[in-house]
Parts: C-alpha cells; structure tokens; sequence
C-alpha cells in the first residue's frame, strides 16, 4: 500500500504558459521558481503550480489538471501503481532534486507522484 503524505503540487496545462503564469501571479501571492518557454514553476505557501505547455495527451480545461500526490519513493509508488493496472504517463524522473511521475488511473485520470 502507498501512503500519501499530502498533494503539494499541482500542474496545469497551458497553450501559452508564460500568459497563464501571469495570471496565477496576478490573483494569488506566488514566486517564481523556474521558467522556460513550455515550463515554469510557481510556489505559494504549502503548493506549488507548474504550468506546462500542453503535452502528454492534455488539453486546458477540464482535465487540464493533474495532482501530485507527495510519497516517500516516488519509484516504488510508480511501480506499484503500473503492476496495479495504471498506465503510464511520464516515467520516475529526476526533476532537479526531485523524483516525478505520472500515471493515468484504470479510468483515464491523470495523477502524478513526487518524491524528495
């Protein structure tokens, strides 16, 4: 069984993500954490958004959005997920200190794992 320690990041898909970064800043209290033309990094006190350019199947809007849920081994969660019927998304990769990862749900749904 996987535990969820808790969902600390959030990333939302985007056409034109530096305009959508904007916005998120315009309306709530973030920085920067990183930026490039498809991606950029925005933390608040608790959560982080990262507003990708569309990629992986996803559109903006309804399911536009896919949680990260926070786990002790980002590997081994991915791994248990895949062998429970999950399919992938984006293999365990290292994210500049940081382990990621993404799955779609036996129904479709896109989740995403993190690991320190």
């Amino acid at each position: 069984m996987i535990h969820i320690r808790d969902v600390r990041a959030v990333v939302i898909f985007s056409d034109e993500p530096a305009r959508l970064a904007a916005w998120y800043r315009k309306v709530f209290v973030l920085r920067e954490l990183v930026s490039s033309p498809d991606f950029i990094g925005l933390a608040g006190d608790g959560v982080s958004l990262f507003i990708q350019r569309t990629s992986e199947g996803h559109r903006p809007g309804v399911g536009g959005i896919r949680p990260h849920f926070t786990v002790q081994s980002c590997r081994t969660a991915y791994q248990e997920l895949c062998e429970a019927g999950a399919r992938t998304l984006l293999p365990p990769t290292d994210a500049g200190g940081e382990i990621v990862a993404a799955v779609q749900d036996p129904e479709g749904n896109p989740l995403g794992l993190l690991s320190v």
